[in-house]
C-alpha cells in the first residue's frame, strides 16, 4: 500500500504543468550607444558583455545569452549602431525578458561617461538609472560598481522609490531628461522616482527647449503634457534700389507693393519654416558700353537653407549694370529675434 501511495504522489507531481513551478525572471543586456566619436564604437558591445558577466552572478535572475540577444537584434531593420529603447523593449518581449539593460557612453579628453538604465519591459518604465564618470584607469571598477547597484535595485535592497512620471509631448519624439539624466524618447513613463521635486527637460530639433519642475508624490504618477513651440528661421531681404518686379520665395510671391510701402527701410523680414528654398527675381540688365538703351530682362535666383534659430540674409543687387542675388547668415542678429511666431512680411525697425 505504501508503494502504491508514493507512486500515486509521484505521478501527481509529474502531471503538474511546468508553468506551475516558479521561474526566475529574465534580463537582457543590450549594446550601449556611442554618443562620442565613431572610432569609439567598439566599446558598445564591450560594455554590454562586461555588464552581462557582472549581472550573471545575480541569484533568482536569468540573464539571456548575449548571442541570442544579438541574433534578435540582427532581425531588426536597424540602420546601424545600438538599438533604440523602443527596439530593445521589443526584442526583450520576444525573448521573454522582464527587464532590459540599456545605456550610452561618451569618451572625451581621456574621460569616460557611462549612463545605464534598467527598463521594466511590460510597462516600459525605468526601474533603475545611474551614471559613472571615470578615466581609462577606473572604467572597469565603475562598471563593476554600476553592476552591483543594478543587482541591489532588482533585489529590492535599495529603498523602494514610490512615485512615477508620465510625459507626453506634441509632437512626439522629444528627448526627456530627468534631473539631468537622459530618460528616453516621448511619449515615456519613468517609474521608481523618489518623492519630491524633480527637474525635467525636453529637447527636439526644430523646437524650443522646455524645462519644468515636477513634484512626485508617493504612490502616484505625475502626468505632464507639453505642446512644444516650433522654432522658425528668420529671413531678411535687402535691395540696393527699389525692385521693379515681384520676388518668388519658395512657393510664395512677394508683391512689388511690399517694397513700395517700405522703400526707405530697404529691407523686410519674416519667419519661415525650416527647409530649402529658392529665391528668384526678374531684373533688368544693360552693359554700360552698349549703345542700345533698352535693357535685357533676366531671372536671377539663389538657393537658401533656412535653419531654426538662425537669420538668413538675402541681398538683391538690382543695379542695372550688375544684377545678382547673394545669400548669407547673420551671426549677430539672432539673439534679438523672436523665432517662435510665424510672422507676416513686415518692416524691420
Amino acid at each position: 500500500m505504501r508503494k502504491i501511495f508514493f507512486l500515486s504522489v509521484l505521478l501527481f507531481i509529474l502531471a503538474i504543468p511546468s508553468a506551475g513551478f516558479c521561474q526566475n525572471p529574465k534580463l537582457a543586456v543590450f549594446p550601449f550607444e556611442n554618443n562620442g566619436q565613431p572610432k569609439d564604437s567598439g566599446l558598445s558591445s564591450g560594455l554590454s558583455v562586461m555588464f552581462f558577466t557582472n549581472l550573471s552572478k545575480m541569484k533568482n535572475m536569468d540573464i539571456i545569452d548575449p548571442q541570442k540577444v544579438s541574433e534578435a537584434i540582427y532581425r531588426l531593420p536597424l540602420t546601424g549602431g545600438a538599438p533604440s529603447v523602443e527596439d530593445s523593449l521589443k526584442v526583450s518581449g520576444r525573448l521573454g525578458a522582464e527587464y532590459a539593460v540599456t545605456g550610452d557612453y561618451v569618451i572625451f579628453g581621456g574621460r569616460f561617461r557611462i549612463d545605464v538604465r534598467v527598463y521594466d519591459v511590460k510597462t516600459g518604465t525605468i526601474k533603475f538609472i545611474d551614471k559613472a564618470q571615470s578615466t581609462e584607469d577606473t572604467m572597469f571598477d565603475d562598471v563593476d560598481k554600476l553592476s552591483d547597484r543594478i543587482i541591489a535595485a532588482l533585489a529590492g535592497v535599495l529603498p523602494a522609490v514610490p512615485g512615477a512620471l508620465e510625459v507626453r509631448t506634441e509632437p512626439d519624439g522629444a528627448t526627456l531628461y530627468v534631473d539631468g539624466d537622459k530618460a528616453g524618447i516621448t511619449p515615456l513613463s519613468v517609474g521608481d522616482l523618489k518623492a519630491g521635486m524633480h527637474r525635467i527637460r525636453l529637447e527636439l530639433s526644430g523646437y524650443q527647449g522646455y524645462r519644468q519642475r515636477v513634484e512626485i508624490e508617493k504612490g502616484k504618477t505625475a502626468k505632464v503634457k507639453v505642446k512644444l513651440i516650433r522654432l522658425y528661421g528668420g529671413v531678411r531681404i535687402w535691395w540696393s534700389q527699389i525692385p521693379q518686379s515681384d520676388i518668388a520665395f519658395g512657393s510664395q510671391t512677394i508683391s512689388m507693393s511690399h517694397f513700395q510701402g517700405i522703400y526707405l527701410a530697404s529691407r523686410f523680414c519674416r519667419n519661415v519654416p525650416a527647409g530649402d528654398y529658392k529665391v528668384a527675381v526678374r531684373m533688368p540688365y544693360k552693359e554700360e558700353s552698349s549703345w542700345n538703351p533698352t535693357p535685357t530682362w533676366k531671372t536671377y535666383s539663389a538657393d537658401v537653407t533656412i535653419t531654426p534659430g538662425e537669420v538668413s540674409d538675402i541681398y538683391i543687387n538690382n543695379d542695372l549694370h550688375a544684377p545678382d542675388i547673394q545669400v548669407g547668415v547673420c551671426g549677430e542678429c539672432a539673439s534679438g529675434w523672436d523665432f517662435t511666431t510665424k510672422m507676416s512680411w513686415y518692416e524691420m525697425k
